[in-house]
């Protein structure tokens, strides 16, 4: 009977332990240019964090810069440790763990879509301390081929026209 008291018991204690992870999950509004983040922890554990930009027009595609960068205060306690990061399954190049580090990712592909920044680590902070982390989202809207078509005509009526007047004047 205590055998089987321990093992359940045992199984809530670990069944526990993965509640206590404080992973953000944010949903941004972003129309283009830059778009800042940040996210504070407050607990010495794994983390997977989120961040979903809902970008309008979402009919377009567009190129993404994204970048991040943390630093620890001069204290293990206020240490963000990047595991890893990714932009649309794209992942973000990170530096090495230490006391400064940053993550990015410049995209030559044109996205639609929301972008899904992924970002997993290990927080360090205990004792009532936080670690944190910030970051930024570029967003360059990419004209869609009926613009360009639009400009191409516009620039050849344009042409037509001063040829035009040129043959009247002469």
């Amino acid at each position: 009977m205590r055998f089987k008291l321990l093992a359940v018991a045992s199984a809530f204690a670990f069944a526990s332990t993965n509640s206590l992870a404080n992973d953000v999950d944010n949903d941004i509004t972003a129309v283009g240019g830059t778009n800042f983040f940040g996210v504070v922890h407050t607990d010495s554990f794994d983390f997977t964090d989120t961040f979903t930009f809902n970008v309008t027009p979402s009919s377009s595609p567009w190129l993404a810069d994204a970048s991040l960068v943390t630093t620890n205060l001069g204290s293990s306690v206020h240490n963000i440790d990047f595991t890893s990061a990714s932009l649309n399954g794209v992942p973000l190049t990170l530096s090495p763990t230490g006391d400064f580090e940053f993550g990015n990712l410049s995209t030559t592909n044109f996205l639609n879509g929301p972008l899904i920044l992924t970002v997993t680590g290990h927080s360090g902070a205990e004792g009532g301390q936080f670690a944190s982390y910030s970051g930024t989202m570029n967003i360059s809207l990419v004209p869609e081929p009926e613009t360009y078509a639009m400009l191409l005509a516009g620039l050849g009526l344009l042409g037509f026209m001063a040829r035009r007047r040129n043959e009247s004047t002469v």
